[in-house]
């Protein structure tokens, strides 16, 4: 499959999410996409921390909605920043709200692009690694896979070499969700 960024953009320009009634935790991701040839995204491996079951798990630069906050494209614009560094976003749209699977929280997907890959600045308190993953790779076959989270899995999943080390990164869950509709919206 090949990606035209230009032809997703505009499918989510148009989109109209799905918004979820939020019964406890509230959150945003940003999925940032940059607008070259070949568009990647940036995905983050949280960082290790006692009392995380998600610690050193793949995800999207995002966080809890703060009283702050105007709306979720404002929390996910923020926790972006916060985590990666990351500025001059622009704004695509949002994809549906996402219940999570184990609780009642409810996460707005944000979709935001900027020209290239840009310097990433990490904080350690939050994010492990951080890199730009060409969304070509998650059509490629080989890098399905199926991730044996305990007693739960196995999960649909992503295999893919990641960040400065190249250790694999296994996109699953909550993450392969996001993206799986963000896929769809790109046919």
């Amino acid at each position: 499959m090949t990606f035209s960024v230009d032809r997703a953009l505009e499918a989510i320009a148009r989109h109209r999410p799905e918004a979820v009634e939020a019964r406890g935790m509230q959150a945003a991701t940003a999925l940032i996409i940059t607008r070259e040839q070949q568009p990647r995204a940036l995905f983050i491996r949280r960082a290790q921390r006692d009392g995380d079951r998600w610690s050193g798990h793949a995800a999207l630069p995002g966080g809890k909605v703060s009283p702050a906050d105007a709306d979720r494209y404002a929390t996910a614009r923020r926790e972006a920043h916060e985590e990666t560094g990351t500025t001059g976003l622009a704004t695509v749209g949002a994809l549906d709200d996402i219940k999570g699977w184990f609780g009642s929280g409810v996460v707005t997907p944000v979709v935001f692009t900027v020209p290239q890959p840009t310097p990433l600045i990490l904080d350690p308190r939050e994010v492990a690694d951080a890199g730009w993953i060409p969304l070509e790779v998650l059509a490629d076959r080989a890098a399905r896979t199926r991730h044996p989270y305990p007693r739960l899995g196995p999960w649909k999943a992503w295999t893919v070499p990641f960040g400065e080390s190249g250790e694999p990164l296994i996109i699953w869950g909550l993450t392969y969700r996001i993206l799986r509709q963000f896929l769809a919206l790109c046919r």
